[in-house]
């Protein structure tokens, strides 16, 4: 992976991720719901590195100008059932 990826709190459980790829910059949102924290079932979680993590899991099945601007972990972890587990997997390493 050759993107960049910066994450920036902008509000309670919002994030926003600007992803660089050479020349192409992208701006995404980045929410989630303490259901779907707790069902990673990880003590002081840091929500700023879930949202990295999330958007570097996106990124490794699509492009970031191919990726949503608006991205709810609750619709992701409904809509992927690989989301969760390799969520846990990069946030326990």
């Amino acid at each position: 992976m050759s993107e960049r990826v910066e994450v920036t709190r902008t509000g309670p459980m919002e994030y926003r991720a600007v992803v660089q790829d050479g020349l192409d910059t992208t701006q995404h949102r980045v929410t989630m719901s303490h259901a779907v924290l707790d069902d990673l079932l990880i003590p002081d979680l840091d929500t700023h590195r879930v949202a990295r993590e999330t958007v570097k899991y996106l990124l490794e099945r699509e492009a970031g100008d191919e990726m949503p601007e608006e991205i709810d972990l609750d619709h992701l972890s409904n809509h992927d059932k690989n989301f969760l587990t390799e969520l846990k997997a990069r946030l326990t390493n």
